[in-house]
């Protein structure tokens, strides 16, 4: 079946974070997101949390092309793992694409693969995402709303490397939480506010904010990405002495349960279960307030010297 680009559109974080998708008339999919100091962390970096929810298109939408180009079908579906494994640090501006294309897919369940790099062609990260045909059908919003897309307020500042440089990694956190350091844009961005730190573990706390919501009126997949990189990368900054600083390297989410928007806060722990001088393993979970848990993730980290 002939598709074209125009049949498919970014869901509402999509728009919201500016992510772009063209299909190719091999059903293969490029997708495209513009990085900036808008999205950096608390050290002023680019990081997988930064590019959450161009994940949730990159690691889903390949397979369901597929799916319709095949089939011409398209049931609504939704991630139910995807991991990200990373290679070259990313780059602090410009334009990040991925290249992805289907590794599989059934009536019920597909696998998408894709390759995403910067401008310079060097690969960043490599994702593969398994979603699941899901009963649920997209909120009847109205052309007007689903269109809607909340602006974004004025960026949230970010720590000078050399004050972090000259402070343990504990401190930083412990700042971030008492509000005496900055959290950082893109903590900004998602709410995330830390509530308590110890070494190798830290808790944190949001609310779904409306332009997280995806076409079935839940935090999208990728957003979920975002706070679990974001808190897992606070839990490692913990365990870094004077001038070390701290990279992910690899993180997987399970998709338990969906989070509603607008929907209750959303309680965020993160904690080491292996810390050794150079690598770290961590567990991270997001919660509700009773305990129901919607994302489990495991992610291992590289502890190192600034350069």
């Amino acid at each position: 079946m002939a598709i074209e680009t125009a049949q498919f559109t970014v869901d509402r974080p999509g728009r919201f974070m500016g992510v772009g998708i063209e299909v190719a008339d091999d059903a293969s999919v490029s997708v495209t997101q513009s990085v900036g100091s808008h999205l950096f962390d608390h050290r002023g970096q680019t990081t997988l949390a930064s590019i959450g929810v161009f994940t949730d298109v990159a690691a889903g939408a390949p397979a369901g092309i597929a799916r319709f180009a095949e089939t011409g079908e398209r049931p609504q579906s939704v991630l139910s793992h995807v991991t990200a494994t990373l290679a070259h640090p990313f780059p602090a501006s410009g334009a990040l694409v991925g290249h992805g294309s289907s590794l599989f897919f059934d009536e019920s369940t597909a696998v998408s693969g894709t390759d995403v790099r910067d401008e310079q062609g060097a690969l960043v990260a490599h994702l593969v995402g398994r979603s699941i045909v899901v009963g649920r059908t997209p909120m009847e919003l109205g052309a007007e709303a689903s269109e809607a897309v909340p602006e974004r307020d004025e960026p949230e500042p970010w720590s000078d490397v050399a004050i972090l440089a000259e402070l343990p990694g504990l401190d930083i956190v412990t700042g971030i939480s008492t509000g005496t350091l900055p959290r950082g844009p893109l903590a900004g961005l998602l709410g995330l506010e830390v509530t308590a730190a110890e070494r190798g573990v830290v808790q944190a706390r949001l609310s779904p904010r409306e332009w997280m919501a995806n076409v079935i009126g839940s935090v999208q997949g990728g957003v979920l990405v975002s706070m679990a990189e974001a808190v897992t990368g606070l839990a490692a900054q913990t365990l870094t002495g004077i001038d070390q600083n701290y990279r992910v390297l690899e993180i997987g989410l399970d998709y338990l349960r969906s989070p509603a928007v607008p929907g209750p806060v959303i309680e965020l722990r993160s904690e080491a279960v292996r810390a050794g001088r150079r690598l770290a393993s961590f567990e991270t979970t997001l919660c509700a307030a009773d305990g129901t848990v919607y994302v489990r993730a495991h992610a291992n980290v590289q502890l190192l010297h600034r350069a």
